[in-house]
């Protein structure tokens, strides 16, 4: 079977996912049905589409946790005051990469790629903050360590079961 070079099928994702985003930036809920072709495409650039729904599957619940934690602490408000669909379309988006262009992160030795994601995740949501997409319900100073907490946890979590699903036998 023909195979695609490892490089463009990185791009692809990364580019892919990026688009995801941006149409979640600036479109939320209005561009959740291209969110979800976007995340299709995804699926489809990627090698053993089995282990990688298993990955979605397991990995999704716990961003939804995540995301409904961060809303009961107040530390995102969301107009609707609920978990938007469209936020779980793009937490599906995000974890289709973690075999691809998020792979380098994620199998840092002593799993630092939950340090990394844990750093830099809350800034995206401080940007999507303050464009207005959500607000952020606390201070900064409250909100980074507090968030960037619940993310490194999370992804803690992401990683064993991607180490687990993806281990080399």
């Amino acid at each position: 079977m023909y195979r695609h070079s490892a490089v463009p099928r990185l791009i692809t994702n990364f580019a892919l996912f990026q688009a995801c985003w941006f149409c979640a930036l600036f479109y939320q809920g209005q561009a959740l049905w291209l969110m979800l072709f976007l995340c299709l495409l995804l699926l489809l650039t990627l090698s053993n589409k089995v282990k990688q729904l298993y990955l979605l599957l397991s990995c999704l619940p716990l961003a939804i946790i995540l995301e409904t934690s961060a809303i009961g602490m107040g530390l995102i408000v969301h107009p609707q005051q609920t978990l938007p669909l469209w936020l779980v379309v793009l937490w599906g988006g995000l974890i289709l990469t973690f075999d691809s262009s998020l792979r380098a992160i994620l199998t840092l030795p002593r799993r630092l790629g939950a340090v990394v994601l844990g750093v830099f995740a809350p800034l995206s949501y401080i940007f999507a903050g303050n464009f207005g997409v959500f607000k952020i319900g606390v201070p900064v100073e409250q909100f980074y360590p507090t968030f960037g907490v619940l993310w490194l946890v999370c992804t803690l979590i992401m990683i064993i079961i991607y180490d687990w699903l993806f281990a080399k036998s």
